[in-house]
């Protein structure tokens, strides 16, 4: 069965709202069949995932932490990735990154290090706004990401599915009378046109009930993900 690997620190505020939406990203993993690993707080260093995708055969990486253009950190902000530094850990798999910035620097460098695909933001991700309803929005972004991901999407759709709920928040407020929506409509117009895809634009991984369904004497030569030639850039436009 695919395996997916969540990291997730948690020992400040913006990192404790993430580290929850990471874990309705772990619960939707294990009901669909997944080989769940999950790495918290103190546990979220580089030499954790370095052992960890050194010694498992990890498909999918979700990864939660500080960062900017070239750096993403974990537990206590120590780093773990730089780009062109330690981010060869990541070739050959699928990942998703709820961090500021690193799309500028550190996502290009992992796919060209053999990383077979990442979505994650070339902006600050922010969200930090009262009332807490008001991170809703970006919640729900990052999980229609994961699931799109957890469910076979290839690197456009689960580009689309962020893209979409975003939008579709957008919508759901634009009405509302509360002075806190317009400010989260800003932001998710930010956030999403700052979102970034690269890499392969046919690999997926195959989900384990879809697996479950072809038969035992179907070739399994061609793995869980099926990679083709080429880079794709996304990137969304929000019309004023």
């Amino acid at each position: 069965m695919p395996t997916a690997l969540f990291f997730r620190p948690n020992k400040d505020l913006a990192l404790q709202y993430g580290s929850r939406w990471l874990g309705l990203g772990v619960e939707e993993a294990t009901k669909r069949g997944f080989n769940v690993i999950d790495v918290v707080d103190e546990a979220a260093t580089f030499e954790t995932l370095k052992h960890l995708l050194e010694t498992e055969r990890v498909d999918v990486v979700i990864l939660l932490g500080h960062g900017n253009g070239t750096t993403f950190t974990g537990f206590e902000q120590r780093v773990v990735f730089t780009a062109c530094q330690n981010d060869e850990v990541m070739s050959g798999t699928i990942s998703h990154f709820l961090s500021c910035s690193v799309g500028q620097q550190l996502l290009p460098s992992i796919i060209e290090k053999k990383g077979v695909w990442t979505v994650g933001y070339h902006v600050d991700f922010n969200f930090m706004i009262e009332p807490p309803e008001a991170v809703e929005p970006f919640r729900d972004i990052t999980l229609a990401i994961i699931t799109k991901i957890l469910d076979g999407g290839k690197l456009k759709e689960v580009w689309d599915a962020g893209i979409a709920m975003g939008k579709a928040w957008v919508a759901k407020l634009w009405d509302r009378p509360e002075t806190w929506c317009a400010e989260a409509i800003q932001l998710i117009e930010h956030d999403i046109q700052g979102m970034i895809g690269l890499g392969s634009e046919e690999a997926y991984i195959m989900p384990p009930t879809r697996l479950a369904m072809i038969p035992m004497s179907f070739p399994l030569m061609f793995g869980f993900a099926f990679l083709a030639l080429g880079t794709l850039i996304y990137q969304d436009v929000v019309a004023p």
